[in-house]
């Protein structure tokens, strides 16, 4: 799932989302969805030397994909014209649980923000085809942001190190 060069140019919080893809592809692949996982994650050759502002926002979405997994994986299911999860490419599937973690559960980040970054995510790391079947999901999903209740839902860890200057 590597992007080579691309990869240092990409804006810091676009940076955090495309580690918690990979942390979320590679736990579909192990099938291992577990907090050590994401640790032996961020030791991993290709993260350890993240910087600890997008290291900490890419935790926390992980974390929030991870904690409410079967909401997000039913609202997917519902969604993906049709499809069994398991019918829906992994890395497709990765980055519509990251999407949907952060639309639904963070309360600072408009779903138009989070919508537009998973779809160039996508174009960067996925087929052709995939960036407009996630833009569609998500644009549905994102109707659900209301009906999830106000203490279910958390700031972006992004807003402490967005005010000391990281962007």
């Amino acid at each position: 799932m590597a992007i080579g060069s691309e990869i240092p140019r990409l804006r810091p919080r676009t940076l955090a989302r495309y580690f918690a893809a990979t942390a979320l592809y590679q736990f579909e692949l192990t099938r291992e969805y577990s907090h050590e996982a994401l640790e032996r994650f961020w030791r991993t050759e290709a993260a350890r030397e993240v910087d600890s502002p997008v290291r900490r926002f890419a935790t926390q979405l992980v974390e929030l994909a991870l904690l409410h997994l079967d909401t997000i994986d039913g609202l997917v299911e519902q969604y993906a014209r049709q499809r069994a999860l398991h019918r829906v490419p992994a890395l497709d599937l990765a980055l519509l649980r990251l999407g949907s973690a952060e639309m639904l559960y963070l309360s600072d980040v408009p779903p138009v923000v989070t919508i537009n970054e998973i779809v160039e995510l996508t174009k960067l790391l996925c087929a052709d085809e995939s960036a407009a079947f996630l833009n569609a999901v998500l644009d549905k999903i994102k109707s659900h942001r209301e009906q999830i209740a106000p203490a279910e839902k958390a700031f972006s860890q992004w807003a402490e190190t967005h005010a000391n200057g990281v962007q």
